[in-house]
């Protein structure tokens, strides 16, 4: 892309330090991306470790050209992240982002999420464009229907890693639970991808916060 907000946001999301002005190449650009991709579905993904403390705010600098003060609240671990990545785009074949899986599980239960899709299915497609990412993307009503495929099997499993969807998962038993459906297939589960290597999650963040609400992301 050659618009100048695009490129900052991918330059800045490809920082590896709070204030570090990373060169303007196709591998950072890349690098940005990834991680942007990771964060809208992850929120806090398992290849970072947050920090939700005062420290990131103490490192504030309003003069820093890329934005928002130079403001960096997670570490990122490059092995995982890459990793998490490949995982989550599966070269490129669909999916659902897990919060809208976890908002189609009403439709579930009264079988109104299949009666749709079978609807969708009788259509004479060839391409689909999506709310997200890469668009139009060439896709049949077969395919169409592979991501909704937890519907059937009866389990909310995901392809993703699942130290990715933990947070998710927990939100839904916690500060999320009230706004959930209930649904008999279970909670989010996905692949074991040792992403972290066992390092806390969260950092500067003793006991109950209002941005994790005591989240311990359980194993599945």
């Amino acid at each position: 892309t050659s618009d100048p907000e695009y490129v900052r946001a991918l330059l800045f999301h490809a920082r590896d330090d709070p204030l570090e002005l990373v060169a303007d190449t196709a591998a950072n650009r890349r690098k940005g991306w990834r991680r942007i991709v990771l964060l809208f579905n992850f929120f806090i993904p398992g290849a970072t470790q947050a920090d939700i403390g005062l420290k990131p705010l103490l490192a504030l600098d309003p003069t820093f050209e890329l934005g928002w003060g130079g403001w960096q609240p997670f570490t990122w671990r490059a092995a995982s992240e890459e990793a998490s990545f490949a995982r989550y785009s599966a070269n490129g074949r669909p999916t659902l982002l897990p919060i809208i899986q976890i908002i189609l599980n009403r439709g579930v239960a009264d079988g109104s999420l299949r009666r749709w899709v079978s609807t969708v299915q009788r259509w004479d497609f060839e391409r689909v464009v999506p709310a997200h990412l890469d668009a139009p993307i060439a896709l049949g009503p077969a395919q169409f229907a592979e991501p909704f495929d937890f519907a059937r099997d009866g389990g909310n499993e995901v392809r993703f890693c699942d130290e990715d969807v933990a947070l998710l998962r927990e939100a839904e038993k916690g500060p999320l639970s009230f706004s959930v459906g209930t649904t008999a297939l279970g909670p989010l589960t996905g692949a074991e991808c040792a992403l972290g290597n066992s390092n806390p999650r969260i950092v500067s963040a003793p006991g109950w916060t209002p941005l994790t609400g005591g989240l311990k992301w359980t194993p599945k």
